[in-house]
């Protein structure tokens, strides 16, 4: 059979068939005798899957070899296309997305940074996964109020940097692993000189801890049951204060419940508080206000202002929208992982990780030769044309060919980014904890998903301190 050395598009440009070649022999996945599917073509099969995830084995094929000679090339049967994944196993894709994944950003990117510091996000997810015996085995069904769900899910927690929505790095296992526990294993990945943003749910002594020591800056939302002691008021609204350690915290509540003294010092991390209410107003008229308490490594009030601090928390939700883009516009809607066994889930998610990744390089690239933010590209404008390019690419293709993606990202860029608009998060599933989209009807009926809004952050003065509620 003949096969060019192996490529994915304009994509190749990020995952070249020499770094394959490097995976493969580290990895020991190197064929010893030649076979119809190499081992690297298996590679950038996967990788393909991806690409078009709603085709067949053999229509995905089609797509990889259609810009080869039809008379010389040959179509595999779906067998023998999944019998050369398993050969392949999840090692050489997990070592290539190691090698792509990482920050993208330079100092000359647009919306990365923040008094000096690369402003990145961490969050988990669920992905389901076919409900095959050994799937069920591994990765479990999740339950709720009501009763298990139709497919077994994994569990996946991410790193992401908010100005590129670049992926630095993932982890995942069975849907009954901790978001905390899956977190630990990333802050291997941290560095000085990173802000890490989180929402509540992280902010237990331990994993502070463990993360703090890696170097990098913190700035998390604390629950608002957390107990954080006064212990200075700082000149813009915000104090210091310490994480209490839970079982020293709790035999100190014991003993004053008893009436007793405790005369050593309390067990805990040194942090800043900054407390502040967020007011929503929409065009209609309705109003809501939200309570924050976030906490903070980054203890000098005079170098990092509270109200900056309260601004730059929203770019947390970057990372809300990078898995949009990874779960909706890349896998699909309603669309399962289609692996049957533990070990090619993690192959095929990796795969996904790793166009996931190329993409954004490639809008990153565009966006720093337009001089703009690349939160101002579209996602889907740079896959339409990602999947055009592995259809329609010769193999000796001309410049204009080869700069489909930039010409069209340019040509579609999107405008600067309007703050003033909100949506309700619902969802059309039934068995969701959040309401119904059809709750919110517009005046002409249609599900309203979007309103123009303004925002006001409230940061109160030490003298006047706001009263947090617990959450719901």
């Amino acid at each position: 059979m003949t096969l060019a050395p192996g490529r994915l598009g304009e994509l190749t440009e990020h995952v070249p068939a020499a770094l394959v070649d490097e995976v493969l022999e580290v990895t020991r996945r190197k064929e010893r005798r030649i076979r119809l599917l190499p081992a690297r073509v298996v590679v950038y099969f996967v990788l393909a899957m991806a690409l078009f995830p709603g085709d067949g084995y053999q229509g995905v094929w089609a797509h990889l070899v259609a810009g080869l000679d039809r008379s010389a090339a040959r179509f595999p049967s779906s067998r023998a296309l999944r019998l050369a994944r398993v050969r392949l196993g999840a090692a050489p894709l997990a070592e290539l997305f190691r090698r792509v994944c990482g920050t993208v950003a330079d100092t000359e990117t647009t919306g990365a940074w923040w008094r000096g510091l690369r402003v990145i996000a961490w969050d988990g997810t669920g992905l389901e996964v076919v409900g095959s015996a050994a799937n069920a085995a591994f990765f479990g069904y999740p339950s709720g109020s009501c009763g298990p769900a139709g497919y077994p899910q994994l569990r996946m927690v991410a790193i992401v940097e908010c100005g590129t929505r670049a992926l630095i790095d993932a982890v995942w296992g069975p849907q009954w692993c901790g978001e905390n526990a899956l977190a630990a294993r990333l802050v291997a990945s941290l560095r000085r000189g990173m802000l890490l943003l989180a929402d509540r749910g992280f902010d237990g002594y331990e994993l502070w801890g463990h993360t703090t020591a890696s170097g990098a800056s913190l700035l998390w939302r604390a629950k608002g049951k957390r107990l954080l002691p006064r212990l200075k008021e700082l000149s813009d609204g915000s104090y210091l204060s310490l994480l209490p350690e839970r079982r020293d915290m709790q035999r100190r509540l014991q003993a004053r419940r008893r009436g007793k003294t405790w005369d050593t010092a309390p067990i805990g991390h040194p942090v800043r508080v900054v407390e502040y209410a967020v007011a929503v107003t929409t065009s209609d008229g309705d109003s809501r206000t939200e309570h924050f308490r976030l906490i903070t490594t980054l203890l000098d009030p005079g170098l990092y202002p509270a109200a900056e601090l309260a601004e730059l928390y929203h770019q947390r939700w970057e990372i809300e929208t990078a898995y949009f883009s990874f779960k909706i516009s890349l896998r699909g809607a309603g669309k399962i992982l289609r692996s049957h066994t533990p070990d090619g889930v993690d192959q095929e998610l990796y795969g996904y990780l790793i166009v996931y990744q190329a993409l954004r390089r490639s809008m990153h690239q565009v966006a720093l030769a337009l001089k703009s933010g690349a939160v101002r590209l579209s996602f889907n404008v740079a896959l339409r044309e990602a999947k055009d390019s592995v259809i329609q690419t010769h193999p000796s293709p001309d410049e204009a060919t080869r700069n489909r993606i930039h010409s069209a990202l340019t040509r579609e860029i999107r405008p600067a980014r309007r703050r003033d608009r909100c949506s309700p998060r619902t969802v059309k599933r039934p068995s969701s904890p959040f309401p119904s989209n059809r709750r919110y009807p517009s005046a002409d009926g249609r599900s309203r998903t979007s309103l123009k809004v303004s925002y006001r952050i409230l940061i109160p003065s030490a003298t006047a301190p706001l009263t947090i509620a617990p959450d719901p």
